[in-house]
C-alpha cells in the first residue's frame, strides 16, 4: 500500500504543478501621452459643411466634400502647431489651447493676408501615432465672402520632422 502511495503521489505531482504558475504580466495601458507628439503628420482636411456669413460667395478654396492632403512638420513642445490646422499663409495667435493628455481643445485668432481676421476653434483627441478634430472656421474679412466652415481633420504620423539643412 505504501508503494501504491508513493506512485500515486508521483503520478499527482505533476498535475499539481499545473494552474500554479503566476500569470504572465498584462502590459498596463499607457494611455495617451501627456503632451502632443512631435513630428512629421500626414494631415486631411474634410471640408463638411460651407456657408455664406454674408450675401456673398464664400472667399475659400475649400469645397464640400472635398479633401485636402499635405504634410506638416509639429516641432517639439507642449502644443501641436497650428499649421496641422489653418490654411496655408494665415499668421495665428492663441486664445486659448488646451492639449494635454489625448484632449485638444484649442482656439485662434488667425490674419489672412489680404483679407482679415479668421477664428478657428478645434476640439478633439491625440495618441502617439494619430490625431483627430473637428474645426469651425469663422471669417471677418474686411471686404466680402465671409463664411462659416466646418471640417473632420485628420493626421497620421509619418516619423520624426526633418533636420534643418545644414548651412555650408
Amino acid at each position: 500500500m505504501r508503494n501504491r502511495n508513493h506512485m500515486m503521489f508521483a503520478l499527482l505531482l505533476p498535475l499539481a504543478a499545473c494552474g500554479s504558475e503566476a500569470p504572465a504580466p498584462v502590459a498596463a495601458d499607457k494611455g495617451p501621452p501627456a503632451i502632443f507628439p512631435a513630428g512629421n503628420y500626414e494631415v486631411s482636411a474634410l471640408a463638411e459643411t460651407l456657408k455664406a456669413a454674408d450675401q456673398f460667395t464664400p472667399a475659400t478654396k475649400h469645397k464640400v466634400g472635398q479633401t485636402e492632403v499635405r504634410t506638416i512638420c509639429s516641432p517639439a513642445g507642449d502644443k501641436p502647431a497650428v499649421a496641422l490646422f489653418s490654411d496655408t499663409g494665415d499668421t495665428c495667435t492663441a486664445t486659448s489651447d488646451y492639449a494635454k493628455n489625448g484632449r485638444i481643445n484649442m482656439s485662434y485668432n488667425c490674419q489672412r493676408p489680404g483679407q482679415g481676421l479668421v477664428t478657428l476653434t478645434f476640439d478633439g483627441k491625440y495618441d502617439e501615432q494619430s490625431f483627430e478634430v473637428a474645426v469651425a472656421t469663422g471669417t471677418y474679412f474686411s471686404g466680402q465672402g465671409d463664411y462659416v466652415l466646418t471640417q473632420r481633420i485628420k493626421g497620421k504620423r509619418l516619423g520624426d520632422c526633418a533636420a534643418p539643412a545644414k548651412a555650408g
